[in-house]
């Protein structure tokens, strides 16, 4: 059988100390690393059963098995017979995976099991380019559909839109292109730099070897 060690006292510090940070903040499960749930699950499940109400358990693989995230949200439901508890169930909930762009880059990234190099600033930013000009390519197609009558009209989509679209800073197309390249001038001026610091670096190790051997 799986046995499960878990220092409570540790786990009731560790958290009285999080909370004086961040006292907003509560528990609501759980999370383990992994393809779905083990036995073990069941009896780390119970003690933040002890904790929260209803905890939450959620389980990432970090293995990305088929190139897929695979991170699922799971509850427990006990199965009785009478009023003799007889074991407990993890049943899968819905879970909405939301990130941040930064976060959404180097989860791209990690999903690819074999890459050559990690990408940097400039092709991190054509990345981000290219994904942003395909959202606008969908939401241009949404709006141009409901508008034709093609597509029912959403309010929630409608409201997001424009609360998207309210939040873009209104600049003029010179001003934007010319913030646009002075930002590209700084990734190249720093890509410049970090060059010329690798060569020095090279240089200085070659002449300390060359030293050494006279």
């Amino acid at each position: 059988s799986d046995q499960v060690a878990l220092d409570i006292d540790y786990h009731h510090n560790m958290l009285a100390s999080h909370l004086k940070v961040n006292p907003k903040e509560a528990i609501v499960g759980w999370f383990s690393t992994g393809f779905g749930v083990t036995g073990g699950s069941a009896l780390i499940h119970e003690f933040y059963s002890r904790e929260v109400t209803n905890p939450v358990h959620l389980t990432v693989d970090t293995g990305f098995r088929n190139a897929e995230a695979s991170i699922k949200a799971f509850v427990s439901l006990s199965l009785s017979l009478g009023d003799q508890q007889l074991a407990a169930q993890f049943q899968e909930i819905p879970l909405d995976l939301r990130m941040v762009e930064a976060e959404r880059v180097g989860f791209d990234i990690l999903k690819t099991t074999v890459v050559d190099k990690l990408p940097n600033d400039l092709e991190g930013m054509e990345a981000s380019m290219e994904r942003l000009l395909a959202l606008i390519d969908d939401v241009y197609k949404y709006v141009d559909d409901v508008v034709g009558g093609r597509v029912a009209p959403d309010n929630n989509i409608g409201k997001f839109v424009s609360d998207t679209v309210a939040a873009i800073p209104k600049l003029s197309p010179p001003v934007f292109d010319k913030l646009v390249n002075d930002s590209l001038q700084d990734q190249l001026l720093l890509l410049y730099l970090s060059s010329i610091t690798r060569t020095q670096l090279s240089l200085a190790e070659k002449l300390n070897t060359a030293a050494q051997i006279l």
